[in-house]
């Protein structure tokens, strides 16, 4: 427990430890005036053989020790600064356990007293020097970063805006050039209507996951166009495409999107009207611009292959060489495949051994990443629509996963005023051959679970789900996130199902932690993807849930208020 007080320039620490804190210089525990079993620190933790278990009955418990410092900024130097701290800690027992094998070179200690100094190279680096333990030397450098915005300034958008339709009806090229202006800039436009003194004009883009920013540029394009043309309008609505479904509807007033109007952000967002999608809208637009189907989208890459936590080695690791393809057969029926080939792993000479006395639906999967030969990571046919406004579903089938492969439904509920939605998922899978190609093992489930999702201020996000899971055992997940302005995210997440903690096996139930960083936040530049990392401590069968792509949770975005308001950061005229 400690307590720290900023005095201008100094900062002073206080504090009170225990277990293994507690060095040569013990105290009487101050919490043994309020009760006697603090004066008692067992050993080993009842909870010891269980794992995953909090061991509550050794907290505060014991004797106790206190440390301290203080740190001083010397305002002139650049940040540099001073620091001077008391710690008692006793390093023989620090992991080690006084193990005989231990070094002692690294782990004697001749003074309580530590010295150093820190200097701040720039806003990511740090330089500590410093002097700890009586005998040791220290240099370290730290490299850090706050992602609640950009670490790289975007390029300002100027885009180039040119006449190139030759048509001799001035709405008809009107619409041709705001084609060609769109699409130049990656605001790919699907469909647009002139009518009652207003433009209506949907888009679709991959680049933009702030959808004020794409619909204002989209909005700044259109007005530059409109002038290249002298159609008067004062109201233009953009709404967003994806797997043809409109995620929603921004109708600004023209003139807010005048590059020369100056007119700030709070009133532009106060006359903005914003609202979800309509299945029917853009279907109605008197411009439709001809796709032919089928498009093909393709990439060929590198890709890592990590996984941590299984129970015979923390670390897996190799590299494959990846395919992907998506093939869109209309606006809504969407086909996906990745398939890969191991350049280099650490596989190879791994014994797989879970020792899971539950059915191996995740356990098993090292003898998968084993698999050199070429081999289907995924391959899912997907339909996606929205029957009513503000809900979604889809039913797909094919490979899902690594593991798994089958078909399932999956349907959600976002009302567009509300903080929360509501979704259902049901899937009947076969366990795939560890070759990973288009043959089965005989295991076979169904699994589905009902999610309730709720978004709190300041982007913290609540999701719970119940049902059943890859290894036929009930109960529920729950995951706490929090969602940055910038788009990075950060969450914790544990499942608790009707298996007991000695079925389930070391750590007792699943739990872990994920976050996701917005590529472009480092390269500068707009994209919509996402560099993503989950930790589950060991990966066990129990809590096992299916992976599936194009999850509608994920898919569905920028649909309510909450969503497309929190965005007016982005805006741009």
């Amino acid at each position: 427990m400690v307590a720290t007080q900023e005095l201008r320039d100094l900062k002073v620490s206080l504090g009170i430890g225990f277990g293994k804190f507690v060095g040569d210089d013990d105290i009487q525990n101050p919490l043994s005036l309020l009760s006697k079993e603090f004066d008692f620190r067992p050993n080993r933790s009842k909870n010891f053989d269980k794992g995953g278990t909090p061991s509550y009955d050794k907290w505060f418990r014991g004797d106790a020790t206190m440390f301290g410092g203080v740190e001083y900024f010397f305002s002139n130097l650049k940040g540099l600064s001073i620091k001077l701290e008391y710690d008692p800690y006793d390093y023989s027992d620090f992991s080690a356990r006084n193990r005989k094998d231990a070094l002692d070179s690294l782990r004697k200690k001749d003074s309580d007293i530590n010295i150093g100094f820190s200097l701040p190279y720039n806003k990511y680096l740090t330089i500590d020097a410093s002097y700890i333990k009586g005998n040791t030397f220290n240099l370290s450098f730290n490299v850090g970063a706050t992602f609640n915005g950009r670490l790289r300034k975007n390029k300002d958008f100027k885009p180039n805006i040119t006449k190139v339709s030759e048509n001799s009806n001035n709405e008809m090229a009107f619409y041709e050039d705001l084609l060609h202006n769109l699409n130049t800039n990656n605001l790919l436009m699907q469909t647009a209507s002139l009518s009652d003194n207003k433009l209506d004009v949907s888009i679709s883009t991959s680049q933009h996951r702030n959808a004020i920013r794409s619909s204002s540029y989209a909005g700044f394009i259109a007005h530059e166009v409109f002038l290249k043309h002298d159609i008067d309008v004062s109201q233009i609505n953009i709404s967003h495409i994806n797997a043809g479904i409109e995620l929603n509807n921004i109708s600004y007033i023209l003139k807010h999107l005048d590059k020369n109007s100056n007119v700030p952000v709070e009133i532009v967002q106060k006359y903005t009207a914003l609202d979800s999608g309509n299945k029917e809208n853009y279907k109605k637009h008197a411009f439709k611009p001809s796709i032919s189907f089928p498009v093909i989208f393709s990439s060929l890459k590198p890709a890592l292959v990590a996984h941590i936590g299984n129970p015979e080695k923390f670390y897996f690791g190799g590299i494959d060489l990846q395919h992907n393809t998506e093939i869109q057969f209309s606006r809504n029926l969407l086909f996906t495949s990745q398939i890969n080939i191991r350049l280099d792993d650490n596989f190879k000479n791994t014994i797989s051994g879970p020792g899971s006395k539950m059915e191996h639906v995740r356990t098993d999967l090292v003898d998968y990443l084993k698999e050199d030969d070429m081999h289907i990571k995924r391959m899912q046919l997907d339909y996606i629509w929205s029957p009513y406004k503000d809900f979604y579903t889809k039913i797909s089938g094919g490979i899902y996963e690594t593991m798994f492969g089958g078909i399932g439904i999956e349907a959600l509920y976002k009302p567009f005023s509300k903080k929360y939605n509501i979704g259902f998922e049901l899937f009947h899978v076969k366990q795939r051959a560890f070759e990973q190609k288009f043959n089965f093992q005989d295991y076979s489930t169904t699994t589905g679970h009902i999610n309730f999702s709720y978004k709190f201020i300041a982007g913290i996000e609540s999701n719970i789900s119940y049902g059943r899971y890859l290894a036929k055992d009930d109960g529920f997940t729950f995951d706490l996130s929090r969602t940055t302005n910038s788009g990075f995210k950060a969450g914790i997440y544990f499942t608790r199902t009707d298996v007991p903690a000695e079925l389930f096996g070391e750590g007792s139930f699943d739990k872990g932690f994920y976050f996701q960083i917005p590529m472009d936040l480092i390269t500068g530049r707009y994209q919509g993807e996402y560099f993503s990392f989950k930790l589950s401590p060991l990966t066990r069968d129990g809590g096992a849930k299916l992976i599936h792509d194009k999850d509608l949770r994920g898919l569905i975005y920028n649909t309510t208020h909450y969503e497309l308001n929190r965005q007016w950061k982005g805006f741009s005229n």
